[in-house]
C-alpha cells in the first residue's frame, strides 16, 4: 500500500489531514524538503490562508520547481485541499496579482467579484452540497452526488476550460468549483478531513484510485 506524504510548507493543517489519512486505513509522512518530495508516492498539499503567503513560502523553501517535476515530468499523483487546490492554477487576484503553479488554467478571484447579488456573505463558511459534474467511476460518482461538504473560502477558482470540472456547490447566484482535475492532479476546494463519512469517503476513493 502507497505512503502517502503531507507537505509542511508552513500553511497548512497537517493534523487533521494525517489524522483523516490514517483513518481510511494509509501510512502518513510529513515532508518539508525536496529530496522527500522527490521520494514521495503520493503528495497532499495542504493551505490555510492567502494565496501569496503559500506561494512565498513554496518560492522561500525552493520547493516549486520540485513540485513541478514530481507532477509535470513525473505524473506522480497530487492532491491539493483549500488553498492548496487554489495554488494550482495559473494565478490568483487575492491581494494583487499572484501567480501559481499552473497545473491547471485559471485563475482564482473573490466570490463577491462574480457574485451579482449585493448580499451575498464572503467566506462560505458552512456544508454545502455536492454536485458531480463528471463522474470518475471509483473515485466519485452518483453515490456522492448530493452529499454535504464542509467549505471554509472566500475566493473561488474561475476555470477556463470546464473540462476540468468535477464537482461544485450552489452558493447564493455562484456555481463554485468544488472538485478539479488534470490527469494526476487532484484538488478540492472543500475539506475531506473536517467533513465526516462524506469526506473520509472521497478521500479513500482519491487515495486508492488517483
Amino acid at each position: 500500500m502507497r505512503k502517502i506524504s503531507v507537505l509542511n510548507y508552513g500553511c497548512g493543517n497537517l493534523l487533521s489531514i494525517g489524522r483523516s489519512i490514517k483513518q481510511v486505513g494509509y501510512d502518513v509522512e510529513i515532508i518539508e524538503n525536496k529530496e522527500e518530495i522527490e521520494k514521495a508516492e503520493f503528495l497532499v498539499l495542504p493551505g490555510v490562508g492567502a494565496f501569496n503567503n503559500a506561494m512565498g513560502l513554496l518560492k522561500k523553501k525552493n520547493l516549486i520547481e520540485t513540485i513541478k517535476n514530481y507532477t509535470l515530468v513525473r505524473k506522480k499523483p497530487i492532491l491539493g485541499i483549500c488553498l492548496g487546490m487554489q495554488l494550482f492554477f495559473s494565478n490568483s487576484k487575492e491581494m494583487g496579482d499572484h501567480e501559481g503553479l499552473n497545473f491547471i488554467s485559471g485563475e482564482v478571484v473573490a466570490m463577491k467579484s462574480l457574485s451579482k447579488m449585493k448580499d451575498i456573505k464572503s467566506p462560505q463558511i458552512n456544508w454545502n452540497e455536492l454536485k458531480v459534474h463528471k463522474d470518475l467511476g471509483k473515485i466519485i460518482n452518483k453515490e456522492l452526488n448530493n452529499r454535504s461538504f464542509y467549505f471554509v473560502h472566500s475566493y473561488m477558482a474561475n476555470l477556463k476550460d470546464n473540462k476540468n470540472l468535477i464537482a461544485f456547490c450552489n452558493y447564493y447566484d455562484l456555481s463554485v468549483p468544488a472538485i478539479v482535475q488534470s490527469d494526476n492532479v487532484f484538488g478540492c476546494q472543500f475539506h475531506p478531513e473536517k467533513s465526516g463519512k462524506n469526506g473520509l469517503k472521497l478521500l479513500e476513493n482519491i487515495l486508492k484510485n488517483l
